[in-house]
């Protein structure tokens, strides 16, 4: 075992390890573990342990079936276990003054992923930013986002969100963070995370700036008894009536896996074509989600936190690489969409599809569709709310850099290895696989590089990175690809 590096923390010391001028610190808990009949409770107050804490080796991810976009991220073997509530850490070294602190929540439709997967290694990101690196780990699924209201807490993966920024603002100063320069970043359902909280009171307690990638804030939200469905199927699996809670407190991790595998083996498909809308995603509740909200947003509720916010030019496209029902879509059942979203300004909108997309085929333009309604629309109404609002640092960007994978283009989470910038991974990810290295690691630099100077300064400008313009009247925008500029968005 490597020499440990101690660091002493409100709750007790950890061990880490150094290499390569970054001490690392994992499997560092922030509830005590929510197990079996307590596991939709909400998180406790942190754990407090005597003696020295061993943080030398990546703790487990949450239980989870595989991912529906393996085939574009890739597939990382990681322990699964439902003790999960804990953060992985990354301290630059040499640090001479508090250091600003990125805190990642990681995507993955709120049903798989972990922070402490390799693919969100932040030791690379500490390093090239001199940034305190942190990534949290939450309960997900079943786990995290049925709704058990006997439990009082509807919401229980959001509540882990929010009990580890609690945790990062207590303890975030012995690793030589600045707990009062915490910038949240969340990817896809992690941002859609931290825009819920941007628009709720407590939300400035949490963090001080946000940048939300690919948040799907279009995607309508469930009310409690819409998702009740699936916990009634869920019973019924198990061999369990619907109001008997005592399966799902009871069941094994792997019974009640193997029955969310089944039911989305009798899944129908979605009515609408290209619909991806998560089995299990948060719910209204008065306590952390009242509205939606994008609403929220739109009327000035995230004014307070300076923004950056973006999507990826094809963000459907990654749910869409094999197998889609796109592949098989008609024109007429083309034509039925956009009557449906349209009406009678249907004709006008297809033809402005078609004349932008080459080639414009049935997939093609539902892919483009769907991304702007669940995303790309939603993140500039957000953009043009802060400002409207007051909030000057409001910036917006689309990640355009496009795959060597055929049919991806600028697909959902292309924009995620260019944050963490871990070159040993992008030759096994598929959709970075046989990309110039050179260009990667370029590009990487300049993105990293402007998260790095927004969460210094509330802006992601300075020396060495491409002028970027608050998003303002003009709808200015930061296009990254392999010649970036900012550019305005057109209608």
């Amino acid at each position: 075992m490597p020499d440990q590096i101690l660091r002493q923390t409100p709750f007790g010391s950890l061990g880490g390890v150094a290499a390569e001028g970054v001490t690392s610190f994992h499997r560092v808990p922030y509830s005590e573990p929510r197990l079996g009949v307590e596991r939709f409770a909400r998180p406790t107050e942190p754990p407090v342990w005597p003696g020295i804490r061993d943080a030398t080796r990546p703790g487990p991810v949450p239980p989870q079936l595989p991912s529906r976009l393996d085939g574009v991220m890739g597939v990382y073997d990681c322990a699964q276990d439902e003790d999960c509530l804990h953060l992985d850490i990354w301290q630059p070294e040499g640090l001479s003054a508090p250091a600003p602190v990125l805190a990642f929540i990681h995507g993955g439709a709120f049903m798989t992923g972990g922070g402490s997967m390799p693919c969100y290694d932040g030791a690379a990101l500490a390093r090239a930013t001199g940034c305190v690196v942190v990534t949290i780990s939450y309960r997900l699924g079943i786990f995290g986002f049925l709704p058990v209201e006997e439990e009082g807490a509807l919401n229980p993966g959001l509540h882990d969100q929010i009990a580890a920024l609690r945790w990062i603002r207590r303890a975030i100063g012995a690793f030589g963070g600045d707990a009062g320069n915490v910038t949240a970043i969340g990817q896809s359902a992690g941002a859609f995370s931290i825009a819920a909280f941007m628009a709720l009171p407590l939300g400035p307690s949490l963090f001080d700036k946000a940048v939300l990638m690919s948040a799907p804030l279009g995607i309508r939200l469930r009310i409690p008894a819409e998702a009740a469905g699936i916990r009634h199927a869920l019973l019924r699996e198990l061999g369990g009536a619907p109001g008997d809670l005592a399966p799902l407190r009871r069941a094994p991790v792997g019974d009640l896996l193997a029955a969310l595998e089944a039911l989305g083996r009798k899944a129908p498909p979605p009515a609408e074509p290209g619909t991806i809308t998560p089995p299990f995603m948060p719910v209204l509740d008065p306590e952390l989600i009242p509205r939606d909200p994008l609403e929220a947003l739109a009327e000035g509720a995230g004014a307070w936190c300076p923004v950056v916010i973006g999507v990826t030019r094809e963000e459907h496209a990654s749910f869409h690489m094999a197998g889609s029902p796109l592949d098989t879509l008609t024109e007429a059942d083309l034509v039925a969409l956009f009557t449906r979203e349209y009406g009678a300004e249907a004709p006008q909108r297809l033809a402005r599809a078609r004349a932008r997309r080459s080639p414009a085929t049935p997939r093609t333009l539902v892919i483009d569709l769907r991304g702007e309604l669940d995303f790309g629309a939603a993140a500039w109404t957000v953009a043009a709310a802060q400002v409207r609002h007051g909030q000057g640092a409001s910036h917006a960007y689309r990640f355009d850099w496009q795959s060597p994978m055929p049919g991806l283009g600028a697909g959902h989470c292309l924009d995620l290895p260019f944050l963490f910038g871990t070159p040993a991974l992008w030759q096994a990810m598929p959709m970075v696989r046989g990309a110039d290295r050179a260009e990667v690691e370029g590009l990487s630099t300049l993105f990293q590089g402007a998260i790095a100077a927004f969460a210094r300064s509330g802006s992601p400008c300075g020396p060495a990175l491409p002028p970027w313009p608050a998003f303002g009247p003009d709808r200015t925008i930061l296009q990254i690809d392999r010649l970036t500029t900012a550019t305005r968005l057109c209608d």
